[in-house]
Parts: structure tokens; sequence; C-alpha cells
């Protein structure tokens, strides 16, 4: 892939927000009084003290991946971790500076640069974890201190489990980063009190608006991202400063900024789509790792953030089109089970696709139905917001006319035909959303719910479709088959008698010499 670490300045046109940054500031270097006297939503940078520490998943079940920041300068650190009831490990962590963006809100004016901070970023790996098993963990270090202890359980090793996922947190889309916050630590937390077994947290993309170190601060900030291991993706704002989502985040088996990690029965991909004219090397990835790591999987489960299959405006992004031209037969080459996707802030379930082509278009899908796939059938999943920082509305590619003040109901997008024929169902209820995906060796059952009343959203369940038994062969011993061998029996009688002919006329027949005789053609 090409370089991720696009320069802020770049990417300015394509931030949507209300927010203006301070015209006064010029490539400036941040200091705590400077944010405090230009910023609407002001913060004290890192200290030497461990901050924004998140428990990541690890290349397996059995382990898991830290990463915090501190100030710049700051090495030494390392991760205190102890079973219950047993001795306490140091496990040492690799200490990095990093230049981030703290620049607040969006850069309006062309060529202003951004407000900078230098941070480090400490990134520490734990293996041999015991199933069903709990850990308390610190880090830091004596020099500078150590975080509150934080606890967490391993979970099951078994092949009956589950994951959550969120959509879009986009945290700071507006000028009130603390109310969108809040939101998104309400749906985290509502979601593990269901759910409190779940193995781990799967962000689609867009943790942060702008990518800002405070942004990416109020994604980590839920108490659920220390007892939980999180999974995220690089979303297009993460993108906008790649080096502040690098610095933030730890990930498992990182190849051209895509990864994958398998846990249990499953083989879970995570791939970057900033980049989508690298189709390509994208492709080349995916089919290496679906060919190594997935064969002995019950499922492969596949994450990136610009959705494929949604029914709010981006359907019609050039990337987005070109992905789901080329990359979808990809997918379902690969027999990928299950895709799960962002970026449209609408929540939609495709039909089962065969590459870009839906499998029963126009069926009508029911909540809590169960889908069974035959092998190269995909299932696609768009989320909704999980912080409600931003809804988009149905999109009515007919007209190819944008208004979101503009609000349809799904029953009347049938009726109307303006629903895509990819699309089985959509909801837009302005609510919070997440969604749970139950994973056993049968079937992957993904619920949907929404944080105002806990009202499910949408389910299905997905499964195999049992294979056909293929067609009978007539055994040896039938009366077909001897009637064939009486056959060929008797055309292996005539060509004897024929080259005994042969053999006398001394080959005259073969050379045609002898009237109406001819060697019979096979």
């Amino acid at each position: 892939m090409r370089s991720r670490f696009l320069a802020i300045t770049a990417a300015t046109s394509l931030v949507a927000s209300t927010l203006v940054a301070p015209a006064a500031f010029a490539d400036v270097d941040a200091t705590n009084d400077y944010i405090a006297a230009n910023f609407k939503n002001p913060f004290t940078l890192p200290t030497n003290a461990p901050q924004d520490v998140v428990l990541q998943a690890g290349a397996t079940e059995s382990s898991v991946l830290l990463n915090w920041i501190t100030a710049a300068g700051v090495d030494g650190q390392a991760v205190r971790i102890k079973e219950k009831g047993g001795k306490t490990k140091t496990i040492e962590a690799t200490s990095t500076d990093s230049k981030v963006t703290v620049t607040e809100g969006k850069i309006k004016d062309e060529g202003v640069e951004p407000v900078w901070a230098t941070v480090a970023n400490h990134k520490a790996g734990i293996d041999g974890l015991k199933e069903n098993t709990e850990y308390t963990y610190s880090v830091g270090s004596d020099k500078d201190g150590w975080s509150k202890e934080y606890t967490f359980n391993t979970g099951t090793f078994g092949d009956k489990w589950n994951f959550l996922v969120f959509g879009d947190p986009q945290l700071y889309s507006t000028k009130d980063l603390a109310k969108q916050t809040a939101g998104w630590n309400n749906t985290v937390t509502q979601a593990t009190k269901r759910f409190p077994e779940s193995s781990f947290l799967l962000s689609v993309g867009d943790q942060a608006n702008h990518s800002a170190l405070q942004e990416h601060g109020g994604f980590i900030s839920p108490d659920p991202m220390r007892a939980h291991r999180t999974v995220v993706t690089m979303g297009n704002h993460d993108y906008y400063h790649a080096p502040s989502y690098e610095a933030m985040y730890n990930r498992p088996n990182v190849e051209d900024e895509n990864y994958w990690f398998t846990y249990n029965n499953a083989l879970v991909i995570n791939m970057d789509t900033n980049d989508w004219e690298d189709f390509d090397g994208d492709a080349a990835f995916l089919r290496k790792v679906v060919k190594e790591q997935g064969a002995d999987k019950d499922w492969v489960i596949l994450t990136y953030h610009h959705s494929t299959f949604s029914q709010a405006y981006h359907q019609e992004d050039r990337g987005i089109q070109y992905w789901r031209e080329r990359m979808t037969p990809v997918i379902s080459e690969l027999d990928v089970d299950l895709v799960l996707g962002g970026h449209d802030h609408i929540c939609t379930r495709s039909h089962l696709m065969n590459g870009y082509t839906p499998v029963d278009s126009g069926r009508v899908a029911q909540k809590g139905e169960t889908l069974e796939k035959k092998k190269g059938e995909t299932q696609y999943v768009t989320t909704n917001s999980a912080s409600g920082s931003k809804y988009y509305q149905f999109f009515d590619f007919k007209t190819g006319v944008r208004d979101e003040d503009v609000k349809e109901t799904f029953d009347q997008t049938v009726k109307e035909k303006t629903i895509r024929d990819y699309t089985a169902v959509w909801n837009q209820n302005e609510v919070p959303d997440y969604t749970n995906v139950e994973v056993t060796p049968e079937g992957l059952t993904v619920t949907t719910y929404d944080t105002g009343n806990g009202d499910v959203v949408d389910a299905f369940t997905l499964k195999r479709a049992k294979e056909e038994a293929p067609a009978e062969q007539p055994s040896q011993g039938s009366s077909d088959s001897a009637e064939d061998g009486s056959s060929k029996g008797a055309v292996i009688g005539i060509l004897v008698a024929i080259v005994a002919a042969l053999a006398a006329a001394g080959g005259a027949a073969y050379m045609g010499l002898i009237p109406g005789v001819q060697l019979p053609q096979f």
C-alpha cells in the first residue's frame, strides 16, 4: 500500500465539521497554556504518568496487546500482570516518541498548519494466558509511576463465544466532544453490561473525527476498554493523521496496515480501505491470510470501514464502487462468511451476496430469520453510529439527491422501489446502536440493539447450507453396466475379426485395396 502517513493539511478538504481552528496558529507546538487559551474544549497534555491505557486483541485468544501514552522522552515502561492468586510478572514495553495532532476541529484555511504535540507511546504484548482466568495488570514504571490496576477475564477458548461490534463513534464531529464521548461511553457500558462475557469489542472505524490525540483519548476512555480486548479499524477520519492513530493503538500481525488474528474457531481479518486503488496488494493479502490461517476455522470474518453494500449516500462513492465491483468477487472466491463495516452511519443488512450479485434480490427479509449460505455467498452488515455523533438518512440512488431532511421508512422504500437490489433490511431510528455476534460451530447470530430502550433493530442467524449429495452413479454390477460391457465386447470382437482379415489379405484392406472394407472410427 501507499504511505499511510498523510499530512493533515492534505486531507482538510475531506473533513466535515462545524468547528473552526484558531486563526492564530501556524505550525504550533502545543502547550497547556496555548490549549487553555485557544481551544473550546481544552485539555491537558500527557505527563510522565501513563494515560489512555487500552487492552487490545492479540494474535490468538491466549494473548493480549496493550498501548498507552505519556509525555515525550519517557522510557523504561512495563506491564505488571498477575493471575488471580498468582505471582506478578513484569513485561517490558517498547517506547517511541511520536508527533501527533491535537488540532481542535476543522482546519478551515488551506495551507494553515495544525497544532502538534510530541508524546511517547508504549506497546507491550502478553502471551500464554489461561482460559477463563482473571488477570490484574497495571502499566508504567517505578520511576514515573504506575497506572491504577485493571482486571480482565480471558473467557472461553471454546467454540461458543461472542463479540460486540460498534459503528463510527467519530468523536468530535460537532462542537461538544464531552457530550459525544458520554454517548459513546453509554453505548459501550450498555453493551458490555448486557453481554459481560464478550471476548472483544470491535470498532469498524472512525474512532475519532480528526484523528486528534484528545479524540482518540475519548474513544479509549470507557472503563470496558480495559476489561475487554478492543479491536480497532482505520477509518477515513482516523486516516486524516495516521501517525496519531498508530500512536494510540497496538494491533497483531500487521501487514501493510492490514492485520489479522485468530480467535477460538474464527479467523478475524481487518483491512484498511483508505487506499482503495491498491486493490492488487489488498487482494493478495486477503488470499494469503485466508489460505494460511482459515483452513481449520469454522468462520472467516472480515472487517473494513468503507461498507460496500449500504443504503446511505456513500454507496455511490468512487472508492466504494471500485471495491464493490473488484473486491467482493474475491471475498466470495475465498468464501468469507461475514463482512462488518461502517462509514455510512445507517443500519443495513444485505441479502446474501455472491460477488456483487444478490442471491435472492426482492425477497422480504424477516427479523430473526435464519439464512443458509452456500459456498461463495457472503453476508454484509453496515453499522449505524454507536455514539450518536452523526446519522445519515436513506439515499435514493435513482434521483441521486442527498437530502438529510427527508426521512423515509423501510416499507416506503420497498413500495417505491427505491431500495437497492442488494439490500435486505435498513433502519435509521437516530438512536445509537451496537451489535452482538454469537459464534458457534453451527452458525453466527447477529443481533443489533438500540441504546434507547434496548430494542432489537435487526437480527439473523447465518448458517451453512447442507451440501447436496452427488448424483448416484450406476454400480458395475447393474444391468446398464452389463449391457455397456456387452456392447464393448462386441466391438472388440469385430476389431479382432477385422485385424485377422487384414492379416490374411496382406494388409490390402488397410491400404484400401479391397472395396467395401473400412476400419471402424472411434
